[in-house]
């Protein structure tokens, strides 16, 4: 039903909507997204510059202090100060103006001396008494390489200290290891923590097992672990790929959450006993660029968020409109059923599917006066009551609804039109029975009804409007009796009535374009043979070319009227076609033409008659005009005197169809007319030999018109034996197919004068 499209159209819109919302917000977050990660772009090149930036001061430093105790190394080879009876002093004095926190100088084969700022020089130190780390650099620095020891807290500063260890040779030989420790500057920025990002990083020193070997004392991760890896700040998997990583020595890059909040992280290698340097940035959600993001993707979020919730509350107004809309476009507010256009959908369903489906039409009698004697309230009461009693005595598949005022459709299932028919009958007599009962009046309510049957909707199932049309055909055709009616459609009754309606839609446009043609049937002299004069009959021939015969218009045309137009129309065409053979040398034959009752008695009558003949300048004696017996039956006196006024000036008088209706032998005795024409019934009664009563009957009117002086035209002549009939009766004329069909004005012309043109 339509009802359900429109809620498809409904919700395909909705998903159209929604799929462009959601479009809508991937964008904002494939924008936030890109943001996110240019920031982080940016944030880990940012880290990458600043740990590059210590590990570079880190290196300059470590690489300065080399070079300085490089210069010593040479000095004591060169010198062979160590020799000297103050060498501590010198060495105290070189510890003083250098930045080293310590020095020491120990000898391959005896004890060490080292110089403690502000404390007396310390001879005769034993190497087995110094801290492993510096044990490991001295043990390093006799095989030839300069060392460097892992941070470590010294024992003699309590400070976290560097040992760098050079040897020193004489002629090509390590004869000793000088040695200095040393706090680099760069740890305080880095315990600091305030340069760092601009304040926003902290710089942790790391071995390459993860343990903490420098942490920055504001850092982010505020509990005391031993290796970056304690607490549930890595994942299992995370922790793994970072481990890889500074296995590898290898730059790598993390992030973590610590309370809620993410960090980034660097780890880049110093390239120097295997340490790495952990850069974190706790700055990403302080960061404009973060703000910006965020405030992006709040706003999509609510974007979409107001669009859904606008698609919600838009679909359920729509969807309430729609069911509003529906019942308006669909139900009859008056009885609360279907409306025509419900109905016609539902038909456009069934009716080409279906071949049991009957289409009736329901109207009531006279329901105007219901309305006026009742009300307007009561009427509309009696319209529920039917539509109510009509639905509750419908089948299954079975369904009405209310037209307009008092008129109703409905489908019924059947292919018997008679008992459908009778069905129908029996509703509206059990409706009637029922109807006004609380008025207290006898008024009797009356229904009728045109039905179109089942084989009648199977021939045409996609016309829907034409099988309603056809119903409301056989609705008029039930109108008028005065009891519950059922007319069954009939398609050749339909075609009459649509010929019908052509004819009188039709008739004035025809009468103008000269659509109405005359045509003309010989009559023969029976005495000669030879061609005694014609009738002039009208055809009708529209523009499509498909002939109308006089039998499907004149008698509408008498009824309405428009004959009196058509008679004289034909006058004039008789009149023309005279003057046409006059002009083409032909003598002419005497044309007889029709006259109706309605014309032949108007008051300007023979004054038309006058002007049709003076304007083609014809004589009236070549035009006879056809009248029928029943205008003696009304007036014989006022017939014969316009009888006479039309043969004083020239017309001949005759009586056609003479026996077909109310002959009598007193009419010819009355009127004083100048040819009788026999109706074709009494030829074919006489041509019955055994209907000797007939040919009597015939002989005598024969013989008394002869008497008076009457002409007699035989119509109806079909064969020889039919000629030669009334040659023997004593006629005068013969008229009919034996001799020519009635022809055009130009085929009758070539026929009857063809060797004189």
């Amino acid at each position: 039903m339509e009802e359900t499209r429109i809620q498809a159209r409904l919700r395909r819109a909705a998903r159209i909507i929604l799929t462009a919302g959601l479009l809508l917000l991937a964008v904002g977050i494939g924008v936030a997204a890109f943001l996110v990660n240019s920031m982080i772009q940016v944030t880990n090149s940012q880290m990458r510059a600043e740990t590059d930036e210590y590990k570079n001061r880190l290196t300059r430093q470590i690489s300065s202090d080399f070079q300085i105790l490089t210069t010593m190394s040479s000095f004591l080879e060169f010198t062979e100060v160590e020799q000297a009876d103050n060498f501590a002093q010198i060495l105290d004095q070189s510890n003083l103006r250098s930045d080293f926190v310590t020095m020491a100088y120990f000898p391959t084969d005896g004890t060490g001396v080292v110089a403690i700022p502000d404390e007396p020089v310390r001879t005769d130190v034993r190497l087995e008494d110094m801290q492993p780390e510096v044990q490991n650099v001295v043990s390093r620095t006799r095989n030839g390489e300069a060392a460097l020891s892992k941070l470590f807290e010294s024992e003699l500063t309590r400070e976290k200290i560097f040992v760098y260890g050079i040897p020193v040779e004489e002629n090509g030989r390590v004869v000793g290891s000088l040695i200095a420790s040393d706090q680099l500057e760069i740890f305080s920025d880095i315990l600091g923590g305030d340069t760092v990002l601009g304040g926003n990083g902290h710089i942790h020193m790391i071995s390459t097992s993860g343990e903490f070997l420098i942490r920055s004392q504001d850092a982010v991760v505020q509990e005391n672990m031993e290796t970056i890896f304690d607490g549930p700040y890595f994942s299992e998997k995370e922790t793994e790929r970072i481990q890889a990583a500074l296995a590898g020595q290898e730059t790598i890059y993390t992030s973590f959450r610590y309370q809620g909040r993410s960090y980034q992280a660097l780890l880049q290698p110093v390239e120097i006993n295997g340490w790495y340097m952990l850069c974190v940035n706790s700055m990403r959600e302080s960061s404009e660029i973060y703000r910006i993001v965020m405030v992006i993707a709040i706003t999509f979020a609510g974007a979409l968020l107001l669009m859904v919730l606008l698609l919600a509350y838009g679909y359920r107004l729509t969807r309430r409109s729609n069911r509003e809309l529906h019942d308006l476009a669909f139900h009859d507010p008056l009885t609360g059923g279907d409306n025509l256009r419900s109905f016609m959908l539902r038909l456009t369903e069934v009716l080409p599917q279906q071949n049991d489906c009957n289409v009736a039409a329901l109207n009531v009698h006279q329901f105007k006066f219901i309305n006026e004697i009742f009300g307007r309230e009561r009427a509309d009461r009696l319209l529920r009551h039917i539509h109510q009693e009509f639905s509750k005595r419908l089948q299954p598949d079975e369904f009405c609804c209310r037209d307009s005022a008092d008129r109703f459709f409905a489908v019924l299932r059947g292919t018997d039109a008679g008992q459908v028919a009778a069905r129908l009958n029996g509703i509206m007599d059990e409706i009637c029975r029922t109807a006004l009962e609380d008025t207290n009046s006898d008024y009797r309510v009356l229904l009728y009804c045109g039905m179109l049957s089942a084989a009648e909707c199977a021939a045409a199932p996609q016309d829907i409007n034409g099988a309603l049309t056809r119903a409301l055909f056989a609705l008029e055709r039930a109108k008028g009796n005065d009891r519950n009616t059922v007319w069954i459609y009939d398609a050749e009754l339909h075609k009459q009535e649509e010929v019908a309606n052509y004819v009188e839609s039709h008739m004035h446009q025809a009468l103008r374009d000269r659509e109405f043609r005359m045509y003309l049937q010989p009559k023969i002299d029976l005495q000669t043979g030879r061609l005694g004069g014609a009738e002039a009959l009208v055809r009708w021939i529209p523009g499509n070319g498909r002939m109308l015969y006089p039998d499907q218009f004149i008698p509408l045309f008498e009824a309405n009227g428009f004959s009196v137009s058509l008679d004289l129309y034909m006058v004039e065409c008789a009149c023309r076609q005279l003057r046409t053979w006059m002009d083409q040398g032909i003598k002419p034959v005497p044309l007889s033409v029709n006259q109706s009752k309605l014309l032949f008695f108007e008051a300007d009558y023979i004054q038309n008659l006058q002007q049709i003949i003076s304007r083609h300048n014809v004589s009236a004696r070549w035009i006879t005009l056809e009248i029928l017996e029943g205008l003696a039956l009304e007036n014989a006196e006022k017939l014969n005197a316009r009888i006479e006024q039309l043969q004083k000036i020239g017309f001949r008088i005759s009586m056609d169809d003479f026996g077909s209706g109310y002959s009598s032998l007193n009419t010819l005795s009355h009127l004083h007319i100048d040819e009788l024409k026999l109706d074709r019934g009494f030829l074919m009664e006489v041509a019955d030999q055994g209907n000797t009563r007939s040919r009597i009957i015939m002989e005598q009117i024969v013989q008394m018109a002869k008497r008076l002086g009457i002409s007699v035209v035989v119509e109806g002549v079909e064969t020889r034996e039919n000629e030669e009939l009334i040659r023997t009766l004593g006629c005068d004329y013969g008229q009919g197919y034996y001799y020519s069909k009635p022809i055009d004005a130009d085929a009758f012309t070539a026929r009857f004068w063809g060797c004189e043109l």
